[in-house]
């Protein structure tokens, strides 16, 4: 496995044809401008934050004309905007050049498997992330980009093994450990999801989403008293959310409970198309039949 990908290759699978970038050092009069790299620098980064990537592409390009700055972080910053502009031949080039100057930095390459992936090229993608965990085995986000990666390119099972990694590096984040139920949920590995949803409950015990795909774990292990428990907790946590008037119609329906479809019935018309919808993929999930889905 390369662990510097060639510019040029990159540029060519892309079918890209990429001219030098303009340098434009001009700033408004009425903007602030760096007196050296490293103040150029922090003014391009307060500019991403704030959306103005424009402006942080020009502080950014000052960085690298002047002195006591990181070029590398400068290169990384001016991919990072040209990629949210998308003008991805310039973001490649920049990733290029930051990875000529850190091959142990794996922001490089997770923005190159954006743009990969982007590009709809998975393999390449994949292999960007799996370098970014090479080079950062301790980083739980490399690891968990790589398993958001995989299960978009359809390796569910490998996507698992990743965000295991994450887990285990960072076991306070509940936005994990949710992750990794809801991919055991699509897995129908019902048992393992709820193992791992209990831990993000803990960790956020005032999410009420969380409670709501507990309840499909728990209705797909067998347990629909537990699933109906577990929607009304959500609904306690979110009175007003409409969406957990239908999916507790849904599964009373399910369960044949007449006297109680009714009145949840009643309730579940309050929902929007959007809440339906949602309901109707955790019905899915669940392994609730469609005819049992709302219309």
């Amino acid at each position: 496995m390369s662990m510097s990908p060639d510019y040029q290759q990159i540029v060519e699978l892309f079918g890209l044809v990429v001219p030098e970038i303009d340098v434009d050092l001009e700033l408004e009069e009425s903007e602030q401008q760096g007196r050296d790299g490293q103040e150029s620098q922090q003014l391009g980064n307060q500019s991403l934050r704030e959306g103005e990537y424009q402006r942080a592409i020009k502080h950014y390009q000052r960085a690298l004309h002047q002195s006591e700055g990181d070029p590398a972080e400068a290169h990384l910053g001016l991919a990072t905007a040209f990629e949210i502009l998308e003008q991805s031949p310039a973001a490649v080039r920049q990733y290029a050049r930051v990875l000529k100057l850190q091959q142990d930095n794996p922001d490089p390459y997770i923005g190159l498997s954006e743009i990969y992936k982007g590009y709809g090229h998975a393999k390449e993608a994949i292999q960007r992330l799996e370098e970014a965990v090479k080079v950062d085995p301790a980083n739980p986000h490399t690891h968990f980009k790589l398993a958001e990666t995989l299960r978009e390119c359809g390796y569910p099972k490998k996507a698992l093994r990743a965000i295991q990694q994450a887990v285990l590096l960072a076991p306070d984040s509940g936005f994990f450990h949710y992750w990794m139920g809801d991919l055991q949920v699509q897995l129908k590995d019902y048992e393992a999801a709820l193992i791992s949803l209990r831990a993000a409950i803990e960790l956020s015990p005032g999410d009420d989403f969380l409670y709501s795909k507990a309840s499909v774990a728990f209705w797909g292990a067998g347990k629909p008293a537990e699933a109906i428990k577990a929607v009304r907790l959500a609904s306690d946590l979110a009175p007003d959310s409409t969406m957990y008037f239908g999916l507790m119609y849904a599964y009373q329906r399910a369960l044949g409970n007449s006297a109680e479809t009714e009145e949840e019935r009643k309730r579940a018309e309050k929902m929007d198309d959007y809440d339906r919808d949602r309901v109707n993929r955790f019905l899915a999930e669940a392994g609730i039949g469609e005819s049992n889905h709302l219309a």
